[in-house]
């Protein structure tokens, strides 16, 4: 495993992260060459404060002049914003505002109950594509409100939505929506530049460019230019 070198006094930044949500908002962190590491406890950009923010939580680095981030396998996960639109898979964590949120994928509908046995009824099924859902996921990992669909795209926001969070003011009117496309599903960011964010996953880079937002525990920083 390579060493990781700490970032040395005066080294010029490659880019800087500006907290712009959280109890850290206005800071301002320079990013240089060698790279910065993200925690509660350790690191060199520290959120002692947030309680969702691990010890040791991400990695920053640049190569070939492109900033990436790791999720060094955290509890809460590192989320990054949506250019506009991004395929997911199954099981895919994406949050809108301070809801968090998983892609459920495909459905089966239940079988049919056997001669004699009880029948449940209920809502017809929706005709069009199979079914999928979409489930907000709390606290501890914990399941709350889940919707099923059959139509063609399932929408999350404000009001007027297939899931609604009326009384969540960090939710847009009309926040995203999620299509099922072949394997997977199309998430898009409606939100009029509140963003839409999706999990990394743990141990893996993800590449990020200037506009690009993450969500670190409560805080979200925006990637400017140095």
């Amino acid at each position: 495993m390579k060493k990781k070198r700490s970032p040395r006094a005066g080294e010029p930044a490659a880019f800087v992260l500006v907290v712009i949500a959280g109890s850290a908002k206005g800071e301002r962190y320079p990013i240089p060459v060698s790279g910065s590491w993200v925690g509660r406890s350790r690191g060199n950009i520290l959120f002692p404060e947030d309680v969702f923010v691990s010890g040791h939580h991400a990695a920053l680095t640049v190569h070939e002049g492109r900033l990436e981030v790791r999720d060094e396998g955290t509890a809460s996960g590192v989320f990054v914003s949506i250019d506009g639109q991004e395929m997911i898979s199954h099981g895919t964590l994406f949050s809108a505002g301070r809801r968090l949120l998983r892609y459920l994928g495909h459905l089966q509908p239940a079988v049919g109950t056997s001669s004699g046995e009880p029948r449940v009824y209920g809502a017809p099924l929706p005709r069009g594509q199979p079914l999928y859902g979409v489930e907000e996921v709390l606290v501890g990992g914990r399941t709350g409100r889940a919707v099923i669909s059959g139509e063609a795209s399932l929408s999350v926001g404000q009001m007027n939505c297939d899931l609604c969070f009326p009384q969540d003011d960090t939710v847009a009117v009309k926040h995203c929506d999620v299509a099922p496309a072949g394997g997977g599903a199309l998430l898009r960011d409606l939100s009029a530049g509140v963003g839409t964010f999706v999990r990394i996953s743990p141990g893996s880079n993800r590449s990020l460019k200037v506009g690009d937002r993450l969500r670190i525990g409560q805080q979200i920083l925006e990637v400017i230019a140095a």
